[in-house]
């Protein structure tokens, strides 16, 4: 899995079991227990965000799994000079045993730079056009889902995201970002009638710009 997308939570943990105070404790304990630490944190960090084992889906009832494919950053094609677009590659995984009728929650999706600037879907609001800056996946919005597009288990989607900002004189793009958005499974009711089931939301912190 994609070593560059840390776990959130189970880092937080960690990085308290380092800062709590070690009473009665050795230096050699001390030491020990570090070390102990530090290989969980690697583990982690190995597995990267949304990465679960299959004992985690049976354990939390998540099949999703999220990987970032790529992360690239250029000028933004179909727009003025000084545009710039980021392209975020990933893959989405069905790691459970039924099929994932899933779409992309609108205004879900945000990414950051390691600068604080932050890029946008520019035609998410337009029901026509939102395919411009989101591929592979339906958009849902308050009044309007897709059920078609299905994950069977086992199976993978990729899915493109192109994030797009103006930028001012003196201002450059960073080369790290933070990722979030929100996938949610949907049921079809019949009769034209469509019910979501949950919601997916994926976030990856600091992942540098990579890629083809």
């Amino acid at each position: 899995m994609n070593s560059r997308a840390p776990v959130t939570v189970p880092l937080i943990l960690l990085a308290l079991a380092f800062s709590l105070p070690a009473y009665g404790q050795s230096v050699s304990q001390l030491q020990q227990d570090n070390a102990r630490l530090r290989s969980q944190l690697e583990a982690l960090q190995a597995q990267g965000c949304g990465a679960d084992t299959p004992a985690d889906v049976s354990r939390r009832g998540n099949p999703l799994v999220s990987t970032v494919d790529a992360v690239r950053v250029g000028p933004a094609t179909g727009y003025a000079s000084g545009h710039v677009a980021v392209t975020v590659v990933m893959t989405l995984r069905n790691a459970g045993n039924a099929p994932l009728a899933l779409n992309y929650q609108k205004g879900s999706f945000s990414i950051t730079d390691d600068r604080g600037y932050q890029y946008e879907l520019r035609h998410e609001h337009s029901s026509t056009r939102y395919s411009q800056d989101l591929k592979g996946i339906p958009m849902a919005t308050s009044n309007r889902a897709d059920t078609t597009s299905v994950i069977h288990p086992g199976g993978r989607r990729t899915v493109t995201f192109i994030g797009t900002r103006y930028m001012k004189d003196g201002q450059t793009p960073g080369h790290r970002f933070d990722i979030n958005a929100t996938f949610v499974e949907l049921e079809d009711l019949g009769q034209g009638r469509v019910r979501k089931v949950r919601d997916f939301p994926i976030a990856f912190t600091d992942v540098r710009a990579f890629g083809l």
